[in-house]
């Protein structure tokens, strides 16, 4: 691997650095393993940190984090998940371990908070240009305890629902923007990206507490979407269909069945 120097070289005051704060893996419905993605990362791309964001566990996140620390890799991975709710999806950064399924957003972002993360809005406004392919919470971004809100994913149909999540973030409670690629396979990381003050995980963290991050980037390029093409062709689309199991069950009435199961919801999503 051509691996440069690692992120004590790019310390410095007013230093400007980009993370993508939204990449899925083969942990959940992503085409690339953590080490292929990290791989590619640090080697075409300018990003300094990154979030890995699979749907309803954070164990993807986790390998990539220690292969990137066993390997020395110029690049900080934060352990993070998309957290699926009933009201939209959350993704949790800065976590230490998965997360199950909630009803409501409040729960997933107290749920976020408990272990000391942060809770991001993605894709709010989403649903009706993906023909619901994305979830999002939607006006409800107004009210809810959020730590930020993503204003450009990089799908490609994306463009009038992210002018609609930063307009209504601006009229609202104003918390931190942030771009993230919302990636499925490697070759389209980056576009759609946050910039920070700073160079590592901690300043990216400091800089969304302090509303100090910057969204940006293009939708995924003609060019990356074909250099994708042969990926998909070996290893199928991604999509993801699986049962939930909810962290937020109304605990059971005391004259309930002991064999009652916990409800279950099924997921049906293609990115």
């Amino acid at each position: 691997m051509r691996w440069a120097a690692g992120l004590a070289s790019l310390k410095g005051r007013g230093m400007l650095s980009k993370a993508d704060t939204h990449i899925h893996t083969t942990y959940s419905d992503g085409k690339a393993s953590p080490e292929e993605l990290i791989d590619y990362v640090v080697e075409r791309t300018d990003l300094r940190v990154i979030a890995i964001t699979d749907h309803d566990t954070a164990e993807g996140a986790i390998a990539g984090r220690e292969y990137a620390l066993r390997h020395k890799a110029p690049l900080e991975v934060i352990v993070a998940q998309e957290v699926t709710t009933d009201e939209g999806d959350i993704v949790g950064l800065f976590l230490h371990k998965s997360l199950p399924a909630y009803h409501s957003a409040r729960a997933a972002i107290d749920a976020i908070h408990a272990q000391g993360g942060l809770a991001i809005a993605v894709h709010p406004f989403s649903g009706w240009v993906t023909s619901g392919k994305m979830t999002g919470v939607g006006f409800r971004l107004r009210a809810l305890p959020l730590d930020g809100v993503e204003v450009h994913n990089g799908y490609p149909t994306n463009l009038l629902s992210n002018l609609l999540a930063a307009w209504v973030n601006r009229r609202g409670r104003q918390v931190s923007e942030l771009g993230g690629s919302d990636s499925h396979v490697p070759f389209t990381v980056g576009q759609g990206c946050t910039w920070f003050p700073g160079a590592t995980a901690a300043d990216l963290r400091q800089a969304i507490l302090r509303r100090q991050t910057r969204a940006a980037g293009p939708f995924w390029t003609p060019r990356s979407i074909a250099a994708a093409i042969p990926m998909l062709w070996r290893r199928g689309m991604p999509s993801m269909e699986k049962n939930l199991v909810y962290g937020d069950e109304l605990p059971r009435r005391p004259n309930a069945p002991a064999s009652q199961p916990l409800q279950m919801g099924k997921l049906s999503r293609e990115p």
